[in-house]
Formats: structure tokens, C-alpha cells, sequence
């Protein structure tokens, strides 16, 4: 009964990350089943409110509600079609989100072990209907699927806000093919991107200076 449950609470999320099993396989230390307890978070995507609900994570995996976080941003009230749309950052610190009716991003800062967040900035995406966001040590790209689609850089200061990194900003292979996610490779160099319409995957080298090629 209990994988039942989690199954179906786990198929009607948007976008996932685990802070818990993030933060186990950072240390390398344990697996996602025998991880500490944690939080499961996802998105509202509300036209009338964005929102990160949040779920408390048993050792076991069982997910039990904990509410939900106002983004400050707007959704669209429909399903995003993309992966990323919340990711956390590597030490488990901050939590991104997308705002794809309001076309901008939101920080969070994450607190007690997880299950608590706050709202600390909220910064234009660079273009229309953000979807995904993926992050690496201080930068943070965003996926936009609007006409035209691009990807946006950001730097994040140790406040957790956004700084926007100039010329960062980068066409895909045209002006709507569906994109789908934006990811950065395990060390941080390229900037992979897919696309749905097309059916390819665009690569981003990423130079010192954060700015893609």
C-alpha cells in the first residue's frame, strides 16, 4: 500500500527534487533508500499564485504533505512539458524555481532540514515562459520556451540572489522547437539542452567566465 501511495503522489509532480537523497549521494555515504529524512518538493504552476509545495520524506520514503511556499511569481495553470522546472543547488542551501506566467525566476532559502523555505529573490528569466533551470557551484541557467527559445545565465551570490551574466544569453537550434530541459554536464563545462520538436540536443560549452559559447 505504501508504494501505491507514493506512486501516486510521485506521478502527479511536475518537476522533483530531493533534498534528502540529493544530499546522501553528495556524501557518498548512502543510498537514497537508507538516507536522513528530508523533503520531496515540487510545483504549483498556479495561474493565480505560483507555489513550492513541499512534502515531508520518511526514512522509508513515504510522502506526507507540509504545505506550500509563495514563489511570487505566476504559473500558467498547465502542465509545463519539462523537467527542471525546481531544482536545489549542490549544498542543499537554495532552491530554484520557475515562474513561467510571470517569466522570472525565485530563490528560496532552505532551512531545518529542509521542510521549511523563504522566499529570499525573484529576477526576469531573460525571455519568455521559463521552464527548467539547472544549476552549478554559483551559476544558475534558465531555459526559456518562448518564441524565440534560449537559455539565460545567472550568477548566485552567497545571499542566494540573481545577477544577471551579460551576453550570456543563447539562441537554440531555432525560434520554437519545443525545448524540453536545460542541464549542466556532472563538472560544469557544457550546458545540454533537448528539444522536443526537433528531436536533437543542442550543447553549450561554458567558458571560465560562466558565458556560453
Amino acid at each position: 500500500m505504501n508504494r501505491i501511495r507514493i506512486s501516486a503522489v510521485i506521478r502527479s509532480l511536475s518537476a522533483i527534487a530531493l533534498f534528502a537523497a540529493s544530499f546522501a549521494f553528495m556524501q557518498g555515504s548512502a543510498s537514497a533508500s537508507s538516507a536522513s529524512p528530508g523533503a520531496v518538493y515540487t510545483l504549483t504552476n498556479a495561474s493565480a499564485g505560483n507555489a513550492v509545495a513541499v512534502f515531508n520524506r520518511s526514512p522509508h520514503g513515504d510522502l506526507s504533505p507540509a504545505g506550500a511556499v509563495a514563489t511570487g511569481g505566476l504559473g500558467t495553470g498547465a502542465g509545463l512539458g519539462s523537467q527542471g522546472a525546481v531544482v536545489l543547488s549542490a549544498n542543499g542551501r537554495w532552491l530554484f524555481a520557475v515562474n513561467a506566467g510571470s517569466d522570472d525566476i525565485s530563490v528560496l532559502e532552505v532551512y531545518n532540514g529542509g521542510v521549511e523555505l523563504a522566499l529570499v529573490d525573484r529576477e526576469p528569466s531573460g525571455g519568455d515562459l521559463p521552464i527548467s533551470v539547472t544549476s552549478h557551484g554559483n551559476l544558475l541557467y534558465v531555459l526559456n520556451a518562448g518564441t524565440p527559445n534560449n537559455i539565460t545565465g545567472f550568477r548566485v551570490g552567497k545571499d542566494g540572489t540573481l545577477s544577471p551574466i551579460p551576453g550570456s544569453t543563447r539562441a537554440l537550434s531555432g525560434a520554437s522547437v519545443g525545448p524540453a530541459q536545460v542541464s549542466f554536464d556532472p563538472v560544469g563545462d557544457v550546458l545540454i539542452v533537448t528539444e522536443k520538436a526537433t528531436n536533437k540536443i543542442d550543447a553549450f560549452p561554458v567558458g571560465l567566465d560562466g558565458v556560453p559559447g
